[in-house]
């Protein structure tokens, strides 16, 4: 009897630790703040080509929570960054969200250079989606669904800066705040200004299940991309 007495003794204050840890996470929990984040947009249609080669258009984002954005397989200063932490990201979050790349070069971004670019980041193949296209099709898909800057010239940073200046004034162009990254390309010596300049947002999309933008998120700040994460799970949430 002593003894079994002295074990439920030992149990007692595992079993108070548990309960008060079960509370604490039952408190939290129930302060996390599921607000849902407002509607920026909707994503139109389009008519694009994935990275298994396959026509794919709005439909497949329909039923889904994506996070998008733009990126291109050369590149090798934000691109990298942006897709590496939303791989970190899938694993962070099973099954929801899936992910969606955008290229901005499609003279070169082929899908099987996207493919390439998939298994060299590790990118789960169900839940990620790398597309390419005409490049006025990626355009619209990008400036008029995404509401974001991207311009792939030769003639340089000037010309996009003033073409910016233009659309921000018509207030054609959303952007809350400047995120760019711009890749002025090198030639066969190794010098910048052998090729075309690449000018992109390295911003994260939110979409929710209607293909609509539902958050805008700097892919280089921790604070946003907490922020990213409590909208998902408020948009997790729903029903």
């Amino acid at each position: 009897m002593n003894s079994g007495g002295r074990n439920w003794g030992a149990l007692v204050p595992g079993a108070i630790a548990l309960a008060a840890t079960l509370a604490a996470g039952a408190f939290w929990l129930a302060r996390e703040d599921f607000t849902p984040p407002p509607v920026y947009g909707e994503i139109p249609e389009f008519s694009l080509v994935n990275e298994r080669g396959v026509a794919v258009g709005r439909q497949i984002l329909l039923g889904h929570l994506w996070v998008a954005n733009t990126i291109f397989t050369r590149c090798e200063d934000t691109c990298p960054l942006q897709t590496d932490a939303l791989v970190r990201m899938q694993k962070e979050f099973p099954g929801e969200p899936r992910f969606l790349a955008v290229s901005i070069d499609p003279k070169r971004d082929t899908p099987a250079a996207l493919a390439e670019y998939a298994k060299k980041h590790g990118t789960d193949p169900e839940r990620w989606v790398f597309l390419t296209g005409g490049e006025k099709a990626l355009g619209n898909l990008v400036r008029q669904g995404f509401r974001l800057p991207t311009h792939l010239s030769s003639r340089g940073v000037g010309s996009f800066l003033a073409r910016l200046a233009g659309a921000a004034r018509l207030g054609g162009l959303f952007s809350p705040s400047a995120a760019w990254a711009h890749h002025p390309q090198k030639n066969s010596s190794g010098a910048a200004g052998g090729g075309d300049e690449i000018i992109h947002s390295s911003r994260f999309l939110l979409l929710d299940r209607r293909a609509r933008v539902r958050g805008y998120y700097r892919s280089n700040e921790e604070e946003s991309l907490q922020k990213l994460r409590k909208d998902l799970r408020a948009l997790l949430s729903e029903k």
